[in-house]
């Protein structure tokens, strides 16, 4: 909830969004479909933050590597299928 409001006001104001965020989803929520724009890049940045991923450009960072945890590699797969919608 804290990710998903803090957003929020990111989005609402001046604040510029990182390079991944902007290329990943864009710099606005769509007209349509706002709410699962935001929900979707609540997605991310808790993936991010879970994961420390620090890359400036791709949103997920590298793959995870077939030894990494398999809820990690799960995630990283659903939020790929993700991206695709908002490309």
């Amino acid at each position: 909830m804290t990710l998903r409001s803090r957003l929020s006001d990111v989005v609402a104001g001046t604040d510029l969004l990182p390079v991944w965020f902007a290329t990943a989803l864009g710099p606005l929520p769509p007209a349509r479909n706002a709410d699962a724009w935001i929900e979707a890049a609540t997605d991310f940045l808790a993936y991010r933050i879970t994961y420390q991923v620090t890359d400036k450009v791709v949103a997920l960072g590298t793959a995870p590597s077939k030894s990494a945890e398999p809820i990690r590699r799960t995630w990283h797969k659903e939020l790929t299928e993700e991206l695709k919608r908002w490309a």
